[in-house]
């Protein structure tokens, strides 16, 4: 898990005209009549700007790749921390106990970890075992005499213990069918997303992008039973390179999200590049109001992230106070009053974005400075969107918050899908960043610099290897052909692993970047051992080997080699770098 960056400054876009192709416009026609909607009303009428809140959901694979402090432990305090509470909101929504419309993207890779029975019973362990430090705590606290700290272990425990209770009776086995349900019911999106949340340009191969999105769209269709609207590209990362392997996406895709630093003017949809995607820009304001070093979770009430009782079992006691507060110095944390600012400031942030789309609806700026272009009559919108992590682990009153501003917001909030497709029949500009993602400058130098260019060499060397052996493989079919196809598949699942933008992330930011090398490196080893052996032809070295890669690393078990293959593979077009 990892905390978002702050501020981005924005890159220039160009704006340009392009014609809709007849498929595209016939699909817009078939939407539009659906949702009953007028065509040509979006460039005769104003719409009313509204509001999109989006989470994104996304873990690396961590099952059997360390434990603590890195590994399982982090999708392990995720679930009980964020996943529970969210689902519990999006079961909510779906069942009408609570007002409001949420979109959220659940990334194929965690979506694998959710619902692996390993995983499942390591999660029912691990709450048992926090039940019993919150136990011991209530104890060692009471005989300290610290009354206010023990009753705050109680609340911890009967939390947790609820927690418990609540995970064997509605999400144990079911997380994923709950979320499909959910999105048949029409107050929730979820979006589809690359496989292992690689960062696509920095694989330099449309090849390899293309695979990523391609697994990923098979897992949302396995999975939800349906095809995707929206795309989640990993990072927010966009470069015009990746046009033509988006376009191979349209339809089903409508629409992807992009960071606000794509464009001056957010609030827009707009035309992405040489495709027929409209993009979705995050607002810059929304952002920044909640998850800035000033934003709303730094209020005094709220629980101290940062701050652990070490002596007992690492239990957070203790509240903000305030940003000038030394560690030392912070008061006990008291839940109702949290609970109480959390209302208050989902009110507050409600108000702001009303107000906010209200002025968009009189053509005014989204923000000072910002210059328009064009006819501002078109749709508007404000696109929030928060990693879910912020919902429960780093905010712990996240849920509370988002909850209440969901039911306030109810009436000035859409999902993204309804908004894209909306924009898709009027006329819209264009743009084609040079390159854009969420990092701070709105650039790829977290993924891309001095302290990760060994890592993408290597990653580059065994793309380039893994498609010579593919083609080798299938071309001289020298071995039992469903042990190659097993081998491939295996190798490709050791490849996707690879490419996950946590790796060079972490090692950039000096996040656990020991952790991040070594599962780097190991994936890297795993890889490379089943292609010697694969171009060895060595049957016997395989039938050994494939059994514990298989098992160590099993996500999505329909992988084929077949997601590689295409025209680049055949054409050496994606060993051009």
């Amino acid at each position: 898990m990892r905390e978002l960056p702050g501020r981005r400054k924005s890159s220039r876009a160009m704006d340009k005209t392009v014609d809709w192709n007849s498929e595209s416009r016939a699909g817009g026609t078939a939407l539009a009549e659906k949702e009953g909607w007028e065509l040509g009303k979006a460039c005769e009428d104003p719409v009313p700007p509204k509001a999109c809140l989006l989470l994104h959901t996304h873990m690396p694979y961590v099952r059997l790749n360390g434990d603590w402090p890195c590994g399982e432990q982090w999708i392990l305090e995720a679930w009980a921390e964020c996943y529970l509470p969210v689902w519990e909101l999006v079961q909510d929504l779906a069942e009408g106990k609570t007002r409001g419309k949420l979109a959220l993207t659940l990334t194929p890779i965690l979506a694998e970890q959710l619902r692996d029975p390993y995983l499942e019973n390591r999660f029912r362990g691990y709450l048992l075992n926090r039940i019993r430090q919150a136990e011991e705590e209530v104890a060692r606290l009471t005989g300290l005499g610290e009354r206010e700290r023990a009753q705050l272990a109680r609340h911890y425990r009967d939390h947790l213990r609820e927690l418990l209770r609540r995970f064997e009776e509605r999400f144990r086995g079911r997380m994923l069918s709950l979320l499909a349900e959910a999105a048949d019911s029409g107050k929730v999106e979820v979006l589809a997303s690359a496989a292992t949340h690689a960062h696509l340009p920095a694989l330099r191969s449309p090849t390899h992008a293309k695979a990523q999105i391609a697994v990923g769209l098979e897992e949302y269709r396995r999975l939800f039973g349906r095809e995707p609207e929206g795309l989640w590209l990993p990072e927010c990362a966009y470069c015009p390179e990746l046009d033509d392997v988006l376009s191979r996406f349209s339809p089903p895709l409508v629409y992807v999200v992009l960071d606000h630093s794509a464009a001056p003017d957010s609030s827009r949809p707009r035309l992405l590049g040489n495709t027929n995607l409209v993009a979705l820009l995050r607002d810059r304001e929304a952002h920044q109001l909640v998850w800035t070093e000033t934003g709303i979770p730094s209020r005094g009430p709220y629980r101290d992230y940062c701050k652990r009782d070490h002596q007992g079992h690492g239990f957070q006691y203790w509240r903000v106070t305030s940003l000038e507060t030394p560690l030392d110095h912070k008061e006990v944390y008291r839940p109702q009053e949290a609970v109480e600012q959390a209302k208050n400031d989902a009110r507050e942030f409600a108000q702001h974005i009303e107000r906010r789309l209200n002025s968009l609806g009189k053509g005014e700026s989204p923000r000072p400075g910002c210059v328009l272009e064009g006819d501002d009559r078109g749709l508007r919108f404000l696109l929030a969107a928060y990693d879910t992590e912020l919902m429960g682990h780093w905010w712990w009153e996240g849920p509370i918050w988002l909850r209440e501003v969901l039911s306030l917001m109810e009436p000035i909030l859409e999902l993204p899908a309804r908004v894209a497709r909306r924009a898709n029949h009027g006329e819209l500009e264009t743009i084609s960043p040079r390159e854009t993602t969420w990092a701070p400058e709105g650039d790829f130098s977290p993924w891309i610099n001095p302290k990760t260019s060994s890592l993408l060499k290597t990653l580059h060397l065994l793309q380039r290897r893994f498609l010579r052996c593919l083609r080798s493989a299938t071309a001289k079919k020298a071995l039992d052909p469903f042990l190659s196809h097993r081998t491939l598949a295996q190798a490709g699942r050791e490849l996707l692993l690879l490419q996950s933008s946590d790796w060079p992330y972490m090692v950039s930011r000096d996040s656990a970047a020991g952790y991040s090398l070594e599962r780097f490196k190991a994936h890297a080893e795993r890889l490379s051992l089943l292609l010697d052996l694969l171009e060895k032809g060595d049957g016997k070295g395989l039938r050994e080997t494939l059994p514990r890669l298989e098992h160590l690393d099993n996500p999505f078990p329909f992988l084929h080699p077949g997601f590689w293959e295409s025209e680049w593979a055949s054409s050496g077009h994606a060993d051009a770098e």
